[in-house]
């Protein structure tokens, strides 16, 4: 009597969370998951946009001005905020919340008086051109420059705790600013700038997190560098006063950061 036996191989299944990954990734990876690495490669990934997009537009269009320039060289960091507030954080962790979600408003009441002040003294005329111009490009600037830094990078930062996220955060987008070299010709105007948007950041920083939303610092932002244009006061004295006073008083809502206002943001 012959009795048959059936060998049966089975080849071993791969389930969707075993797929082998590579050295190189897991490191990416890693990588990625620290979240002052992560800032640091969003700085990088901003700063290389915004080299690319100036050599381009300095190339392409080298008679215009430099501000005229820098709005255009601008218009890909439009782009690259937007993309990275979908993929890397979400519209409303960074900030793009509803009016029932907003707080403490009350706190726009100093810095909107700082930045209103320089028409006090009237306002400069400006060719309908120009002030088109100005109106577009400092409504960009500031959704784009808030979007990425009071929204994507201080919320990265978090996990390192509220001030050091607003610090490191704050010096990230002062040193993007260095970039301005590309089309301004005072190095030491640059430089300038760089520490006031350090100063101001922390202010910025210390409202969005305070009041729960990025809309009213969008606004602020935007209606600050315009005003500080068009107003008859001296524009760098004005710029001076308002990175001044924002710092003073984001330092002052960090320190009083009571009942977890800010923490639980």
């Amino acid at each position: 009597m012959t009795t048959n036996t059936t060998t049966t191989h089975r080849t071993p299944t791969t389930s969707a969370d075993q797929v082998p990954t590579s050295p190189v990734a897991d490191r990416v990876a890693a990588l990625w998951a620290r979240p002052r690495v992560k800032a640091q490669l969003l700085y990088a990934a901003w700063m290389a946009t915004t080299a690319v997009s100036g050599l381009v537009v300095n190339h392409l269009l080298p008679d215009w001005s430099g501000l005229a320039r820098s709005f255009v060289a601008m218009m890909p960091l439009v782009v690259l905020s937007t993309i990275l507030v979908t993929r890397v954080t979400g519209w409303q962790k960074a900030g793009f919340t509803r009016p029932r979600q907003w707080r403490e408003l009350r706190l726009y009441a100093l810095p909107t008086v700082v930045v209103l002040a320089p028409l006090a003294a009237g306002v400069t005329p400006v060719a309908p051109g120009m002030l088109a111009m100005l109106i577009t490009g400092y409504a960009l600037t500031g959704y784009m420059e808030e979007a990425m830094w009071r929204g994507v990078v201080l919320r990265v930062l978090r996990p390192t705790g509220t001030m050091q996220a607003v610090l490191i955060g704050s010096l990230l987008f002062g040193a993007a600013h260095l970039s301005n070299i590309m089309f301004r010709e005072s190095a030491a105007l640059v430089a300038a700038q760089a520490l006031g948007s350090f100063c101001g950041g922390i202010g910025y920083a210390a409202l969005r997190l305070r009041t729960n939303t990025i809309w009213p610092v969008m606004a602020l932002h935007m209606a600050g560098d315009l005003i500080a244009s068009i107003g008859a006061l001296p524009k760098i004295p004005t710029l001076v006063a308002h990175d001044v006073i924002m710092l003073a008083l984001g330092l002052y809502l960090l320190r009083r950061n009571t009942n977890h206002t800010i923490d639980n943001a």
